[in-house]
């Protein structure tokens, strides 16, 4: 039948030549073709379905992320066999990349792609990872964005005269600014902040949240509550609106108080930095908690303890601040002594 089907006698002659050897050499059956390797698009969205960690926290979040960076390298890639994608493409997608996004979303979706393939080889959906020996583009260092003395006492001043005239919206940002400027907090630490964790009576505050999950580290930290949050949240635990998690920073979204990722983001900050006369900040909330650690660091404070207070996991991630250290290399520099010119060495 299947000799049948061939365009020409020849090639059917030859095609039953061949079934015959086979069967000469002990062989049965026809040789069925290897299966065709998905497509890019295709794996993408399988690994997207299938993909698990036992490290990973939050698997919807992190499905949400990884399909947004790896919808970047569709455009390219997307129409080609996963097997059969070579060097060449990666530099196309690369350079693709780097006219539309920063490096660092760029390198994400590398990162991201490498995940992907790596999984599909361990699955056995790819007979080899073709992207295993790509380095994936390096952001840039990031800056680490601060804001002076004076324009922290601007926006704290502008906090309260906002809360003094406006309602219990204004005065939760008032606090959540304060809480960032003297604790550091990350943003989804904030927003997950729950009034369980913080006993203001002994000045303690637990970071068990971020959002709805763990904080970055994996695991809760514990911090002394300054005396200078302490009267602004006893203020705002009188009139906070009850929400079923108890946060302390809820967020108003279609007439109901509760935990809002993508709403709290902002929070009014950026209008508030302009009511400040503060300048412009790329990364808002971020750049409060990066004032706190700088500000720490500027008035000698000790970079060991601002990395259990940041919840760095690693001392480097901490060090970006070191050189606003007061005595920073100050000193250093004049450790070094030679012997002056005639001077007779030492006996």
């Amino acid at each position: 039948m299947r000799a049948s089907h061939q365009p020409t006698r020849e090639l059917a002659r030859r095609f039953l030549v061949a079934i015959e050897a086979r069967i000469a050499r002990g062989l049965v059956g026809i040789p069925e073709p290897a299966p065709l390797s998905p497509t890019v698009a295709e794996l993408v969205e399988r690994f997207l379905h299938e993909y698990r960690q036992p490290r990973i926290k939050d698997l919807p979040r992190y499905r949400q992320f990884a399909t947004s960076n790896l919808r970047r390298a569709l455009p390219s890639l997307g129409a080609l066999r996963a097997d059969a994608v070579k060097a060449a493409d990666l530099d196309r997608l690369r350079d693709q990349l780097a006219r539309t996004c920063s490096p660092g979303s760029a390198g994400l979706t590398f990162t991201f792609l490498k995940t992907a393939f790596a999984w599909a080889a361990r699955l056995g959906i790819l007979k080899g990872n073709p992207l295993h020996r790509v380095q994936a583009p390096r952001p840039r260092s990031a800056e680490v964005e601060y804001l002076s003395a004076d324009e922290v006492a601007a926006l704290l001043l502008a906090a309260d005269r906002l809360a003094a005239t406006g309602g219990v919206a204004e005065r939760l940002l008032r606090g959540a600014v304060y809480l960032a400027l003297h604790a550091g907090l990350r943003k989804g630490e904030l927003f997950g902040l729950r009034w369980r964790d913080l006993d203001l009576e002994n000045r303690r505050l637990t970071i068990r949240s971020s959002f709805a999950t763990t904080p970055k580290g994996g695991k809760p930290r514990h911090l002394r509550l300054p005396a200078v949050v302490v009267p602004v949240l006893q203020a705002l635990a009188k009139e906070c609106p009850p929400t079923a998690e108890g946060l302390v920073f809820p967020r108003l979204h279609r007439g109901r108080w509760g935990m809002y990722a993508t709403t709290s983001s902002m929070l009014g900050l950026p209008a508030l930095l302009g009511a400040a006369g503060c300048r412009p900040l790329a990364r808002a909330w971020h750049a409060l908690r990066h004032t706190f650690a700088s500000h720490y660091i500027m008035q000698g404070g000790n970079i060991l303890a601002l990395q259990q207070m940041l919840g760095h996991s690693d001392l480097k991630m901490t060090a970006i601040y070191a050189h606003l250290a007061p005595d920073y290399l100050g000193a250093e520099m004049d450790r070094l002594r030679f012997k002056p010119p005639g001077e007779p060495p030492a006996t």
